[in-house]
């Protein structure tokens, strides 16, 4: 992204039949409507992604920092290292590598790319088709699903929206369920850093820019900034706030039921959200099916000077098939 190798990935990709993996922060480096466009890596669906990796029989790793990984590495697969700096960690062995500008490296390799590509579309497609299978494993028919928030909000938002998401199981949903089509248009955190980025960050991205801005937060992530609703609306700005609501911090409790303790500190006391919204100078609703998602976002990017904030009542199932 900050070498602005985009287009060098992608005509690389084209040429040499290569499926393109990224890290959250890269997405829209590659537009994901790409044919070589293979995910992003331990995001939903995670499992998808690293057979992918796992049957190659080459990774390049074209600027990709190894802090964004939150499963560790485990591939026995050789690694072509390519970034700006030397792969001082070794957190995935490289025995070779080019430092330098990342756009410039790939150039090199694609004038050096030759034969027939080693993927085609059609293989690439396939693979996306189980990895979309992958992420909406859980699906619970009848209930309002975190899939199915994330793909409702991205149908609805114009071209250039960005995109800001908190911490906890709805991010991993939404890093690989959000559609990118440029890079910085999708601002996430690395791993699993710390709850209460979303909003800030979406204040901030609204402030320094005139395009449409939405925040997707977990009600915990949420519940730690949400007065910062006020300065959105002394601002004037028309960001729209989805939170996903399901009363826990569900990714602690995954973590905890996976190693058999007693699910202990993770209730979150239940807000009554679109209230506080209102009280801090924002229009607030309360949702729990897509129809009425779809209502509430029918009017969310009329050009609108209030924050809108979503309180969308989820259920946890698919959290429980991904994680």
């Amino acid at each position: 992204v900050r070498c602005g190798a985009g287009a060098a990935l992608a005509e690389l990709a084209e040429r040499a039949g290569m499926p393109v993996v990224v890290g959250a922060m890269a997405k829209g480096v590659l537009s994901e409507d790409h044919p070589y466009f293979a995910g992003v890596l331990d995001m939903a669906g995670h499992r998808v992604i690293w057979d992918l990796l796992a049957a190659s029989d080459l990774i390049v790793t074209a600027g990709f920092d190894a802090v964004e990984l939150i499963t560790p590495w485990r591939l026995a697969v050789p690694v072509l290292h390519v970034d700006t700096t030397p792969n001082t960690d070794q957190v995935y062995p490289a025995a070779t590598e080019v430092v330098g500008n990342v756009a410039a490296a790939l150039s090199w390799l694609l004038a050096s790319a030759d034969g027939a590509p080693r993927w085609s579309e059609g293989e690439v497609a396939a693979h996306r088709a189980a990895l979309r299978a992958g992420w909406q494993a859980g699906y619970a028919p009848g209930r309002l699903n975190p899939s199915e928030v994330v793909t409702t909000v991205r149908s609805a938002s114009p071209a250039g929206t960005v995109m800001t998401t908190d911490v906890g199981s709805h991010k991993i949903m939404a890093g690989q369920a959000w559609t990118a089509f440029a890079p910085r248009e999708t601002l996430i955190t690395n791993g699993l850093s710390a709850m209460g980025f979303g909003l800030p960050a979406a204040i901030g991205a609204a402030v320094s820019g005139p395009g449409p801005v939405v925040c997707l937060a977990g009600d915990g992530g949420f519940g730690m900034t949400a007065t910062e609703l006020a300065v959105a609306a002394r601002l004037g700005l028309g960001l729209v706030v989805v939170v996903f609501s399901d009363g826990s911090l569900n990714r602690i409790e995954l973590h905890q039921a996976a190693m058999g303790y007693p699910l202990t500190a993770t209730a979150v006391d239940r807000v009554d959200i679109p209230v506080l919204a209102e009280s801090l100078g924002c229009d607030g609703v309360r949702v729990e099916n897509v129809s009425g998602l779809e209502k509430a976002l029918s009017t969310a990017f009329s050009g609108r000077v209030r924050p809108l904030v979503i309180e969308a009542r989820i259920d946890t199932s698919q959290y429980a098939a991904q994680y």
